[in-house]
């Protein structure tokens, strides 16, 4: 164009020649205009096991990356800290050659929760796997971390200390109705506890079980259940898939402990679900724990070693039955309250 011909004048065309301008007639697009014109890879709204792929940067092999990651984070955690544990434990006699020696005497002393050095290491073995998810999601480039805790991409702490009133009274109920065959002539003897130990054994359990049964959460319906749901849509691959490993980790238990673990497991899995985040899990997870060590330390259960021994088959039906209890009673609370179960991808808002 020439000085002085109109600006609406006709341009040379393409095949004349001329080089095509770089934008379109408008301009370069904003980046969020760019963005929003992309196809969604995942469906829209989001439930909680497909948010990986809401992610800017999601690919295939991230989420992979994030737990092959994971596991190197945690052993290395967990050398240092049986490392430590070692050393403490050597220097104040709490263990011999003999001991660390024999597989099953060291695993009845970790096991042990009126010793409050075993106990310590129990829970912080466990715990150091809360630090050890958002690294591992961070090197993968898995963003926001956020997306960890629920759909609003938040820890709803409200909606997890209403959470812990129903998880409060299933817990009971269920710990109650163990006690029930003393009412009909059944003995059991409690194992005396020193109280100055029994003492340290309630602030270890109040401070680090929390940290514990969070760390569980956020590793079996978090990071695994959101990295199947990253790659098959189903959600109940994801459930019972976590559920299986969460069980597999639980070994120490008998045949029917393990299988009320298992019950459990897939509890808090589907309540993940349906209630788009961890929260619910977590605080069912806390009560139960914290409860469960409680009565353990204290002796009054007639041993203070955690075992499964002597259960039957009425304890995973009965742990079934006290789980539907919650899940029904969380998901009516979640109705009532409108918690958000999914995320918007639309509008980047959980719905």
């Amino acid at each position: 164009m020439s000085w002085g011909e109109p600006a609406d004048a006709a341009q040379p065309s393409d095949a004349a020649g001329a080089v095509p301008p770089p934008y379109p007639a408008g301009g370069p697009v904003p980046y969020e205009l760019a963005r929003s014109a992309l196809p969604a890879p995942v469906e829209d709204p989001a439930p909680y096991h497909r948010l990986f792929r809401t992610g800017p940067r999601y690919a295939w092999w991230r989420p992979l990356v994030a737990v092959a990651l994971f596991g190197v984070f945690f052993l290395v955690a967990s050398v240092i800290v049986a490392v430590i544990w070692f050393i403490i434990a050597f220097a104040t006699d709490d263990v011999d050659f003999t001991t660390v020696s024999d597989q099953n005497a060291l695993l009845a002393h970790l096991s042990d929760t009126s010793n409050p050095l075993s106990l310590g290491y129990l829970l912080v073995s466990v715990a150091i796997m809360l630090p050890c998810v958002p690294l591992a999601m961070l090197c993968a480039g898995l963003r926001p971390v956020g997306l960890r805790h629920s759909v609003t991409f938040r820890l709803r702490w409200g909606w997890m200390l209403w959470c812990a009133i129903p998880a409060l009274a299933i817990t009971v109920a269920n710990v109650g109705l163990s006690f029930v065959p003393l009412a009909f002539g059944e003995t059991l003897e409690p194992v005396p506890v020193d109280a100055g130990v029994f003492v340290a054994s309630v602030v270890i359990i109040l401070l680090l079980v929390p940290l514990q049964s969070a760390a569980e959460e956020y590793v079996f319906r978090g990071l695994i259940m959101q990295t199947l749901g990253a790659w098959v849509r189903p959600v109940w691959i994801g459930i019972v898939l976590s559920t299986i490993i969460f069980t597999v980790g639980h070994t120490q238990y008998e045949l029917w402990g393990m299988l009320s673990v298992a019950v459990m497991g897939a509890g808090f899995a589907i309540v993940t679900w349906r209630t788009g985040g961890l929260e619910a899990a977590i605080a069912l997870h806390v009560v139960n724990n914290v409860i469960s060590f409680l009565l353990l330390a204290s002796g009054v259960l007639g041993t203070t070693v955690m075992s499964s021994e002597g259960s039957t088959v009425l304890a995973p039906l009965i742990q079934l039955v006290f789980t539907v209890g919650y899940l029904a009673w969380v998901e009516w609370g979640a109705r009532r309250r409108g918690i958000a179960r999914v995320r918007e991808l639309a509008s980047g808002a959980p719905a």
